[in-house]
């Protein structure tokens, strides 16, 4: 089921002819088109912007036919940073290219790859009421309840109105020179029909802050994150990816028992002490089985997925065909430790059912670095031996390797492994508390400092993978 922010209205709007539209957003997959605003009536008629297939964000006013249509030439294809979009409206200028205005990150407007302009004093509809049928403002999917938007969105303003710059959404952080949202911005006249969302109560996320009550309705299973523009949290990457699908909410899609897939995190590190938790979704015995791992991004990092076969896995293979690294086969009779680093394999666990919670945490802190894996709550031995290990002590890691100068993300893998030939799921934890949309069942502890939520204890001194984490531990 499609889950989505809908708020129908009546009112009219403080002035048509000016709008002003700005919001984060995080990308997930891009397969299709994705609709994350909209304003229309049942039968398409109305104003959205869409995420394209192409990567390119257009901006779309139907009403019986086109009256608006911008595309941007910029591409939106990174999932791994936020992204600040400011939409500014003004019919009444002259100009075709002050009609409308789009922002990234608060640098100059944007140029269209291709636009449509309607006559100066044209009413926009984004903040109208659309005659017959109307759905209303829509966050999250269309008016046809399809394109449903795969990613995270924070701090959406719609201005009645106005037409404003982006320094009054953002400003440039002066320590990190990074652009942040203003959380808490002033001066801004919303107008009858404008509003804010600020998404900070996760029992009520269609909460309007801007002080005209309009509250928008929740449909679905929408989750509040605590990935947020200024503390950006780890997920999969679906641009390093390999017959894998992979969603915003950090889990995977495995394919089929005859094909090789598999996954890389959004964030790299190169020092520090990290913590991940990842849950499989049902038994998987047979061949290779899944791997949880590290990889490096050295010489070949652009040819992590070049080699199909069965065998193209971080840790099963030489650098030659870009996937080295070290991992871990929980779900095979015989759990493996494999190492293409010159470790070879070695025995190391037990072996993992549906379900089970698997914990890795490696430590990049010194020249000769560390690895360990276990289960639900329990760090395993050593390999050949009884000693359990223990991240916080630096005791009996599962592999010690020699960490170099690359900078090293999580992996994980499928490979022959599903005797029924059915996709499966992998869901991982990098902090945010949940397994793709099922939050954790118990909360365990985290380091000092670190908000990230954990199933099980996160062992003392390591952190999850987040931007502040890796800019204060990393």
């Amino acid at each position: 089921m499609a889950s989505y922010l809908q708020k129908d209205f009546t009112s009219t709007p403080t002035n048509a002819d000016k709008f002003t539209i700005s919001f984060w957003a995080k990308m997930g997959a891009i397969k299709t088109t994705q609709v994350p605003l909209s304003n229309t009536d049942t039968a398409g008629n109305g104003t959205w912007l869409e995420l394209r297939s192409d990567g390119k964000l257009g901006f779309i006013e139907y009403v019986g036919g086109v009256v608006w249509n911008f595309e941007t030439n910029r591409l939106f294809l990174d999932p791994t940073s936020w992204y600040h979009i400011v939409i500014a409206g003004d019919s009444t200028q002259a100009t075709n290219a002050n009609k409308l205005k789009i922002y990234i990150n608060g640098g100059s407007a944007e140029t269209f790859s291709s636009s449509t302009y309607a006559s100066t004093n044209t009413d926009w509809q984004w903040n109208k009421e659309m005659s017959g049928t109307s759905n209303g403002w829509k966050i999250g999917e269309s008016y046809s309840s399809s394109s449903n938007n795969e990613g995270y969105l924070a701090h959406i303003h719609n201005v009645d109105g106005s037409a404003l710059a982006p320094t009054v959404f953002g400003e440039t952080d002066s320590t990190t020179g990074e652009w942040k949202p203003i959380l808490a911005p002033t001066g801004i006249t919303y107008g009858t029909n404008g509003w804010f969302l600020k998404f900070e109560n996760s029992s009520a996320l269609g909460t309007d802050s801007s002080g005209n009550g309009t509250t928008f309705s929740v449909t679905g299973d929408l989750k509040q994150s605590i990935s947020t523009p200024t503390n950006n949290f780890c997920t999969l990457d679906p641009n390093q990816s390999y017959n894998a699908y992979v969603t915003y909410a950090g889990t995977a899609t495995l394919g089929t028992s005859t094909t090789a897939t598999g996954a890389n995190s959004t964030l790299m590190v190169k020092d520090g002490k990290w913590y991940a938790e990842f849950k499989v979704e049902t038994d998987r015995t047979t061949s290779n089985g899944v791997t949880i791992g590290i990889y490096k991004n050295g010489t070949y990092a652009s040819r992590v997925w070049i080699n199909s076969g069965s065998t193209a896995i971080p840790g099963n293979e030489t650098g030659s065909n870009g996937c080295e690294g070290i991992s871990y086969q929980p779900m095979t009779s015989t759990p493996n430790i494999i190492d293409a680093g010159g470790g070879g394999t070695v025995n190391y666990g037990t072996t993992a059912s549906a379900n089970d919670i698997i914990m890795m945490a490696f430590d990049l802190s010194t020249a000769t670095s560390k690895i360990w894996w276990g289960r639900n709550g329990t760090w395993f031995n050593a390999p050949g031996t009884s000693n359990v290990g223990n991240p916080a002590t630096g005791a009996n890691a599962g592999l010690s390797f020699a960490k170099g100068d690359e900078f090293w993300g999580v992996n994980v893998t499928a490979v022959n492994n599903q005797a029924d030939n059915a996709n499966k799921t992998l869901w991982c934890n990098f902090g945010e508390g949940r397994f793709g949309t099922t939050a954790i069942s118990s909360q365990g502890t985290s380091s000092t400092g670190d908000k990230s939520k954990w199933e099980y204890n996160c062992p003392t001194g390591f952190y999850g993978l987040n931007t502040k984490n890796i800019r204060n531990y990393g």
